[in-house]
Formats: structure tokens, C-alpha cells, sequence
């Protein structure tokens, strides 16, 4: 017989098989192990070609499409996976196809050799993952599951899961009311939703509703119950359920979001060893403001190639694209202090695709941690319909981020990456120059905005404008605006990053 598994699936495909031809197949599978094991794994490889790009359905539901003719055809290898693997149970003796409840869907090179295989029936029992692993599972009464390692669990039936340790997402339909996710700290019933829990054994079982909703019930002799609706998080510990920050990325945060500062210095370890400084030594940390472009000394007249004097900028690195340099610096004031300024700004040329571009010495960003970003920026008292002006933030060339003067809206607002949506702030615009700060946590996977924040204040007295459940990635900084009908030009100041709040709101009385 021709072991050519490949040839077999083409042919089962377009239904091309005479009835001796499928028996000769049958039985080649069903008599030797080593067929079956070929032509599953041919099989899997298959339809995870032709699901390539299908929806996620631990993702937000989006507009509904056609479906494609894929699916039936999908479908039906992915039944024949299911049959060839109780197949291959029957005939090497295990458990009947009734003691299976649960079915490995996605694995990693890490799980793989922990043992855990794509199409790997499970039964009830404990399942153990390493560390930075990932699998998906599919119960047997309609839950999808994906597990982040390290974690411990033990599947205790179709519909229900007990976590010990590590970060479970559940996308559970309708169909799958009621599956529940037990820990020590409780239990959390599903009431059709999507959810993240995260257990660590020292700090309670965390609950992130993404959509939908649960219940919750500490784990007490007479425990009461909690509902938790879409976007909203809490902690179930001593029988109680405590508000928490909800992070729609948890499965992907590290179990332990707070990173590690042996010394206590405010600055973690991997930051300090981003940057060569002692780890475990408070007396030394990097130095906070890490770039600082503050438009001073620069001759009036145009950017373009002009060498960048910022401090945190690559030795002989040119400023990119268009601008005109002013002597003539921004200033901000909230309250009794001011911004610390030094003179001197930019002028965007007011051309809708044309800005003016700043590349950091790529050493100044870690990639670990928390990183600000603060501006000031003044727009004109004029301002054409459908203009907008505001600070960039690209990955090569692939814009990553929008903060500023929205086209959509005569509102301040942002964007995050090439979204068609803006977000508005709802703040009437005028022609005073405005702080803009914005908080990229690389731990928690979250980006915050601040408008106007009182400078020398600490962070903890700012108030957050908007919140963005991702980070963007970026190497350079741009400043850019304009309109389709004239040109628009605006003001920009005081560019800066660091890694605490006080080193880019430095404040003067």
C-alpha cells in the first residue's frame, strides 16, 4: 500500500476512492500503530494549514462574515482526527471513548515535551505545564480552554476544572453554561462569557471578565456568592471577593506582575540589567530620564538632516522629515508650577503626511517595565475641518501610536496603532500649549494617557484619561500634523522618556 499519508487526505478530500480503496486504507490504518500515528500527524498538519487565519475564539467577537466553503471541508477532517484517535484507543486497549472528556487542541515545543500532543484525548486527571508554555483544550462539554505554564490542573470532568497554579482563559458559549473553574480560594461558574483566571497560591485566584458574566464563591462553610460583568476584575480570597485592576491580557501577564527589586531601589532587576546597572545594589540605578529633546540651541529654520542635540539621541544622528525649528519655547503652567522649560520648540509644516522624526539611541529603550512618554503641544485658534496634529510613536515605519488633536472630532484623543477608531477625551480644544503624558507598562500590558497633570505632583495624584489593554513597540518618535483642504501647523516642546513619572514632569516653582 502506498504510505504516502499526504496522497490519502487529498483523496478522502475530493472524495475519490473506490469502495476496495477506503477498505485497504481502513485496515492499514487499523493494524498497525505506525500508520495510525503517520496519518494522524499528517492529518493534524492538514488542518491546521487550512484553519490557518480562521477566527480566534478566545478573541472579541467582531461584525459577522461569510463563512468560507473551508469549514465543511475542516469540519469533517477534524471529526476524522477525532475517530482515528478513539480508534486507535479501542484497539491498543485504553479507556472507551465515554471516559474522555477533553481533547488537547494546541500545543508549544515546551509542551510537546512535557508529553502533551495536538489531538491528544484526556481523561480526568492532572496535568502539569513548564514554565512559558501554552495549550489549548477543548472540554467535552463545549468550554475552550488555553492554559499559560507554570501552572498545575486537573481536569475533574467535561465541564468543570480545578487550578492550582497558572493562568486559564475559557471561552465558554452558551452551550457551555455553567462550566467551572474550582481553586482553593473558591470556585467561578460561567454564565456564558469570556474569562481569564489566574491563580497564584499566595495571592488568591484572580477573575478577569472579559465579556459576559460569572459568579464567584469563596471557598468557606457558607460562601457567599459574587457576580462579575464584562471588563471588570477581583481577587476571591477568605471567602471574599475583592475589587482588582482589570487586565483583558492576564493570560499573558506573568503570574506575578510585580517584577523583582532585590535592592529596593524603585528600579526591577531586569531594568537595572538593561541598562549595566548593580541589581542588588540601592545605591546605584539607572539614570531616570533616559531621553530629553527640549529644542534649545537649535538655529531657527528648518530640521531637516540637522544634527539631533537631544539628550539619549545616537552620536551624529539627524533629525528626519520636515519641521521648523522656533527660538521661541512652550510653556505650561498648573497652578502655582510650571514644567521646567529651556526655550526653543517645533513647528510641524502642516503638510496632512509630512512630520518631523526622532531616532533615539535604540540602547535608551528597555524593552522591560514601565516606560513614559511626555510633551507639551499648542494648535492653532484656527483650525480647518478635519485637521489634526499630535505626537507619534512608530515601529520602523509602522505607526504604533496617536496621541493629540483628532481628525474625526474637535477633541483632544488617541489611537492605538492604525486603528480607524480614535478615541475622543471630550475636551473642548483651544489655543494654550497642553502635557501630555502616556504610560506604557510592559508587565501588565496596558497604555495610559494623562492629560495635563500638575508637574512635581507625584503619579499617584494624576488623573488617568484613557486606558488601551495594549502596548505599542516603538524606536522612534514623530511629530506630525495637517488637513485635506489647508495647511495646519502646531507646536510641540519638551519631548521626553524616562522611566518614572517625576523624571518627564519635572516641575519649578
Amino acid at each position: 500500500m502506498n504510505h504516502d499519508w499526504q496522497h490519502w487526505i487529498d483523496r478522502l478530500k475530493s472524495d475519490d476512492l473506490t469502495e476496495a480503496e477506503l477498505r485497504e486504507f481502513e485496515e492499514a490504518v487499523r493494524a498497525d500503530p505506525a500508520n495510525r500515528e503517520a496519518y494522524l500527524s499528517a492529518l493534524v498538519a492538514e488542518v491546521a494549514l487550512e484553519a490557518d487565519g480562521l477566527p480566534d475564539p478566545f478573541a472579541k467577537p467582531k461584525p459577522v462574515e461569510t463563512l468560507t466553503p473551508r469549514w465543511p471541508r475542516i469540519a469533517a477532517m477534524a471529526a476524522g482526527i477525532a475517530a482515528l484517535a478513539a480508534l486507535s484507543y479501542f484497539v491498543g486497549g485504553h479507556a472507551s471513548s465515554s471516559s474522555v472528556v477533553a481533547t488537547i487542541t494546541d500545543t508549544d515545543d515546551l509542551a510537546e515535551k512535557a508529553g502533551l500532543r495536538i489531538g491528544q484525548p484526556l481523561e480526568v486527571g492532572r496535568i502539569t505545564l513548564p514554565e512559558g508554555s501554552e495549550v489549548g483544550v477543548a472540554m467535552r462539554g463545549g468550554a475552550r480552554l488555553k492554559i499559560r505554564g507554570p501552572a498545575s490542573f486537573d481536569i475533574d470532568g467535561p465541564d468543570r476544572i480545578r487550578l492550582d497554579k497558572g493562568r486559564l482563559s475559557t471561552y465558554a458559549p452558551s452551550y457551555a453554561r455553567g462550566f467551572t473553574v474550582d481553586t482553593v480560594d473558591g470556585k467561578v461558574i460561567d454564565l456564558g462569557t469570556r474569562f481569564v483566571t489566574a491563580v497564584d497560591m499566595n495571592s488568591g485566584t484572580e477573575i478577569h471578565v472579559l465579556e459576559g458574566l460569572v459568579t464567584a464563591h469563596g471557598a468557606t462553610s457558607d460562601p457567599a456568592s459574587y457576580s462579575l460583568e464584562g471588563e471588570r476584575a477581583g481577587i476571591l480570597r477568605q471567602g471574599r471577593l475583592e475589587p482588582t485592576e482589570f487586565l483583558a491580557q492576564r493570560l499573558l501577564v506573568p503570574l506575578d506582575p510585580v517584577l523583582q527589586d532585590r535592592d529596593s531601589d524603585g528600579f526591577p532587576d531586569e531594568v537595572e540589567n538593561h541598562y549595566n546597572t548593580p541589581a542588588d545594589d540601592p545605591s546605584s540605578h539607572p539614570e531616570p530620564l533616559r531621553i530629553e529633546e527640549s529644542f534649545a540651541g537649535y538655529p531657527a529654520g528648518p530640521s531637516r538632516n540637522v544634527v539631533l542635540k537631544a539628550k539619549g539621541a545616537s552620536s551624529g544622528s539627524i533629525w528626519e522629515g520636515e519641521g521648523i525649528f522656533q527660538t521661541q519655547g512652550l510653556s505650561y503652567t498648573s497652578g502655582t508650577t510650571s514644567l521646567r522649560a529651556t526655550g526653543g520648540s517645533v513647528a510641524t509644516i502642516g503638510e496632512l503626511s509630512v512630520g518631523a522624526t526622532l531616532l533615539p539611541d535604540p540602547k535608551e529603550l528597555s524593552p522591560i517595565g514601565v516606560t513614559y512618554v511626555s510633551f507639551l503641544m499648542k494648535n492653532p485658534a484656527s483650525r480647518p475641518p478635519g485637521c489634526f496634529a499630535g505626537l507619534l510613536l512608530y515601529q520602523d515605519d509602522r505607526e504604533q501610536f496617536f496621541v493629540g488633536k483628532l481628525s474625526v472630532d474637535d477633541s483632544y484623543g488617541s489611537r492605538l496603532r492604525s486603528s480607524p477608531t480614535q478615541d475622543s477625551y471630550g475636551l473642548p480644544m483651544d489655543d494654550e500649549p497642553h502635557l501630555f503624558v502616556i504610560r506604557i507598562d510592559r508587565t501588565r500590558l496596558v497604555t495610559d494617557i494623562y492629560f495635563d497633570p500638575v508637574p512635581g505632583q507625584s503619579e499617584s495624584s494624576a488623573t488617568r484619561r484613557f486606558r488601551y489593554q495594549a502596548v505599542p513597540e516603538f524606536d522612534r518618535i514623530a511629530v506630525r500634523s495637517g488637513s485635506k483642504t489647508e495647511m495646519f501647523p502646531s507646536s510641540f516642546d519638551e519631548i521626553r522618556v524616562g522611566l518614572t513619572w517625576d523624571s518627564v514632569v519635572p516641575g519649578v516653582k
